[in-house]
C-alpha cells in the first residue's frame, strides 16, 4: 500500500536534515551563534570588519545610529 513508502520517506528526510541541525548546534558550540557568516566574497568580509569595528561583535549589525558624530 501507499503508507509501506513512509518508513524509508522518514529514514531519507532524517538523512537530509541531519546536517543542517548539526551544524547549527556546532555553530552555537564552536562560535558562540547558531549561524555563521559568509565570508566568501569581499564584500562580505568588509561588511563583517565594518560591524566588528562598530559594535564590537559582528553578529550584532546595526545601522548609523552605530557610528559616532565627529
Amino acid at each position: 500500500m501507499w503508507f509501506e513508502i513512509l518508513p524509508s520517506f522518514g529514514v531519507i528526510f532524517i538523512a537530509m536534515a541531519a546536517p543542517h541541525g548539526a551544524a547549527y548546534v556546532l555553530n552555537k558550540l564552536v562560535v558562540g551563534n547558531y549561524y555563521r557568516r559568509n565570508l566568501a566574497e569581499p564584500e562580505h568580509r568588509r561588511q563583517y570588519l565594518r560591524d566588528r569595528r562598530l559594535t564590537g561583535d559582528p553578529y550584532k549589525v546595526q545601522g548609523l545610529e552605530a557610528i559616532p558624530d565627529e
